[in-house]
C-alpha cells in the first residue's frame, strides 16, 4: 500500500502537536530551513581567488638544496666540533691518548672553520679541545708514575 508524498516542511499539526518536528520547535535564530542553501558550486570562491588549477606557480625560490643562509653562513662543518666534544668526553671516561689526540686535532680545524664562517658552534671546539688535552696530560702523567714503579702494576697479572 503506497500513501501519496507529504511535504515535511508543512506546517500542518501532527498528534495534536503544532510543531511539524515532534515537539521540537523551529529555530528561533532565523536561519533558513535545511534547503534553503546554495547548491555546492554555486558559491564564489573566497576572496576571488583562482580555482584550483589557476594559481600562478611561486617564483624566486630556489630549488631543494640551494637554501640560502642568512643566519650565520654555511654551517656544513659544524660536525667537527660535535666530534671535537664527544672525542674529548670519551678521552676522558676511557680512552686517554687515543681519543684525546683526534679531539685536539679536531677542535683546532673546527676552530679555523668558525673563523672562516663554515662553522657555528666554536664552543663546542674549545669544550673538546680542552677535555682532548687535560686526558692527554692525565695520560701522560699516569705513563710516567707508572714508568716509575716498574710498571709494578702489571706484576699481579
Amino acid at each position: 500500500m503506497t500513501y501519496p508524498p507529504q511535504d515535511p516542511f508543512s506546517k500542518g499539526p501532527q498528534d495534536g502537536d503544532s510543531s511539524p518536528y515532534g515537539g521540537q520547535q523551529p529555530p528561533a535564530d532565523g536561519q533558513p530551513p535545511y534547503g534553503g542553501q546554495p547548491p555546492y558550486g554555486g558559491q564564489p570562491p573566497y576572496g576571488g581567488q583562482p580555482p584550483y588549477g589557476g594559481q600562478p606557480p611561486y617564483g624566486g625560490q630556489p630549488p631543494y638544496g640551494g637554501q640560502d643562509f642568512p643566519y650565520g653562513g654555511n654551517v656544513s662543518k659544524n660536525n667537527l666540533g660535535l666530534w671535537s666534544m664527544i672525542l674529548g668526553i670519551v678521552s676522558l671516561v676511557c680512552c686517554g691518548l687515543f681519543a684525546g689526540i683526534p679531539a685536539v686535532i679536531l677542535g683546532n680545524k673546527s676552530k679555523q672553520a668558525v673563523a672562516a664562517g663554515l662553522a657555528n658552534n666554536g664552543t663546542m671546539a674549545t669544550a673538546g679541545i680542552v677535555m682532548g688535552w687535560i686526558s692527554i696530560a692525565f695520560s701522560i702523567i699516569g705513563l710516567i708514575v707508572q714508568a716509575s714503579t716498574g710498571f709494578s702494576a702489571f706484576d699481579n697479572l
